[in-house]
């Protein structure tokens, strides 16, 4: 195994490049056929670093990368080499012999590595500059469908997806869950206003929860495909028709948000679900498990000597597989199949499970909502507790004395309200700020009179790893602070994450018995998943708040249920779905 150096690289290499690269060589070894455990290997080696949002040269740099599931002592080799000298000798040999415009033509749909090469080499595509531009005229001119194991069918969804290309996810800004999901809802509302309409079900990376969406997909089981694609591009809110086929159809919105859908018969439903939900890694990984087992898959069905097998819902499918039901918020690539296996697919924790929400806003700080307006819309959730987390005064500018006067007049309104109803239990909190110099922004003795507390950077959020990283551990050592609000500081396409030695706040937590949050709200979610999966991994207790300043934030929740569940989440990780006198207890 290579030592990491101790001088770094004058140019630091994105997750994104990383990925990139290896996604190549992987599309290198499957054309060459090499065994087939190593392509498995480096499958899931791609998926795990494809979802990381810390930055891999971080954790090289810090000597951790064989801490990464997947990550064996072949790759941190490679990527050290890449780190030092920014090429990988058996990366190059891999790819050697390759025509390189098969590279430019992975990311076209439905075509993988060897479709790709095949491609590339029938019409000598050396250069990845123009390889697209070529394939477009071959496709126009009728020449791929000559190809064995192409079609006309084929070479009419190439020419497709290369049109498409303009629209694509890669070249428009990513839309948050939230506003996917407020799209996605008035489409299928549309949509189910048609008789023939007899399924329908949103797909990709919508299905799996993604904190951002790129373009949408739909899914219809029909008998009347025809009309159902002309109902489709009738949508009111449609500003361009790209495609319109047979069984698929592409708009624009008038809100430039690209929508796709796809018809299939009721009784292939499950299969065509099942296909386009998981990620691109996912399906990978499970056509090479079925692979070895003598069936292959596509959005028909399952193959087996022949013969294809419908199935009209996905249980079935994954049931022929002789695998448990993968919920689709953990279909993105990692080790699901290999816990589907060894039937250990976690009990997914839901939003029923939870009991509260742990941290609100009032007109006391910034939120717009009076107390007993946020209690109300609490126990219209079926909620036990609600702790209220009003961001804390500043002794610096009004003074110690009033300060206090301010504590004691709220929790004499929460005592109030507590004790004129038996319907939920008002817990009093306050997010205090870790200041810049590692300090908490209230004293310890106006904190210890709180029923429980959260710390949470707000400020000086440029500052280096080992300073933000500090600021965490000495307010998770302080006996008074319960957890850590929204860790990173991430706002999604807003704001980069804080720059943190995540290894030294998860010891630090474990360490200290203190929770950390995921945050509901849709431009943080926040723990992300993948640290989430660290998180729990590790031990360490988490909460699942919303960060509501407002009644209708509340609703928010569902958002941080789809993060803990892509963490692999059960309901004995989130501590807030606790009854109320254990979670009392816990404080």
């Amino acid at each position: 195994m290579s030592e990491t150096p101790k001088e770094q690289p004058e140019k630091r290499i994105s997750n994104q490049e990383i990925v990139a690269e290896l996604k190549e060589v992987l599309a290198a070894m499957e054309v060459k056929n090499v065994n087939r455990f190593r392509i498995r290997a480096y499958q899931n080696a791609v998926a795990v670093l494809d979802n990381l949002t810390t930055s891999i040269q971080d954790i090289w740099e810090e000597g951790r990368l064989n801490e990464i599931p997947g990550i064996g002592d072949n790759l941190e080799g490679h990527l050290n080499d890449l780190f030092t000298r920014g090429i990988v000798g058996e990366f190059e040999h891999a790819k050697s012999g390759l025509p390189e415009g098969m590279f430019a033509l992975l990311g076209l749909r439905g075509i993988g590595a060897k479709k790709a090469f095949k491609l590339a080499h029938a019409f000598n595509l050396t250069k990845r500059e123009n390889a697209l531009e070529e394939i477009k005229k071959r496709a126009e001119a009728g020449e791929i469908q000559t190809l064995e194991g192409f079609g006309e069918k084929s070479e009419k969804e190439i020419l497709e997806s290369i049109d498409q290309l303009k629209f694509s996810k890669n070249d428009k800004p990513r839309m948050l869950l939230s506003r996917a999901e407020q799209i996605i809802e008035r489409v299928m509302e549309y949509m189910k206003t048609s008789p023939e309409v007899l399924k329908i079900d949103a797909l990709g990376s919508f299905r799996r929860r993604n904190p951002t969406v790129g373009d949408l997909d739909i899914v219809v089981a029909t008998n009347d495909p025809e009309k159902v694609i002309e109902h489709f591009v009738n949508f009111p809110e449609v500003a361009d028709v790209i495609v319109k086929g047979d069984r698929k159809a592409v708009v624009v919105l008038s809100n430039d948000v690209q929508v796709d859908i796809r018809v299939s018969t009721p009784e292939a439903y499950g299969a065509m679900l099942q296909y386009n939900t998981g990620s691109k890694q996912h399906n990978i990984i499970l056509r090479t498990y079925a692979l070895e087992k003598g069936m292959s898959l596509s959005e028909y069905g399952i193959k087996r000597k022949g013969k294809l097998e419908e199935f009209d819902n996905e249980e079935d499918f994954y049931k022929e597989l002789k695998l448990p039901y993968i919920p689709p918020e953990i279909r993105n690539g990692t080790d699901e199949v290999e816990l589907a296996e060894k039937n250990k697919i976690p009990d997914l924790i839901k939003l029923s499970d939870i009991k509260g929400d742990l941290q609100s806003h009032t007109i006391f700080s910034d939120g717009i909502n009076t107390l007993e307006e946020m209690v109300e819309k609490a126990i219209s959730l079926g909620y036990e507790y609600y702790g209220v987390t009003d961001h804390a005064p500043s002794v610096q500018a009004r003074g110690y004395k009033e300060v206090e006067r301010l504590i004691q007049e709220q929790r004499d309104l929460i005592n109030k309200i507590n004790s004129r109803q038996d319907k939920i239990k008002v817990l009093f909190g306050f997010e205090i700020n870790i200041l810049a110099d590692a300090t908490l922004g209230l004293p310890d003795e106006l904190i210890k009179e709180l029923d429980f507390a959260l710390a949470s950077i707000h400020t000086a959020m440029n500052q280096d790893k080992a300073q933000i990283t500090e600021r965490y551990i000495m307010a998770i050592e302080n006996p008074y602070i319960n957890f850590i609000g929204h860790p990173s500081g991430r706002l999604i396409n807003e704001r980069d994450a804080l720059d943190v030695d995540w290894k030294k706040v998860f010891d630090a937590l474990k360490a200290n018995d203190k929770m950390i949050e995921i945050n509901s709200q849709p431009n943080r979610l926040d723990l992300t998943d993948d640290l989430v999966r660290v998180a729990i991994n590790q031990g360490i207790n988490l909460l699942i708040n919303t960060d509501a300043h407002a009644t209708d934030q509340m609703d928010y929740m569902k958002y941080g249920i789809d993060v803990a569940r892509r963490g692999h989440c059960e309901k004995k990780h989130i501590m807030n779905s606790l009854p109320l006198k254990e979670f009392v207890k816990l404080l």
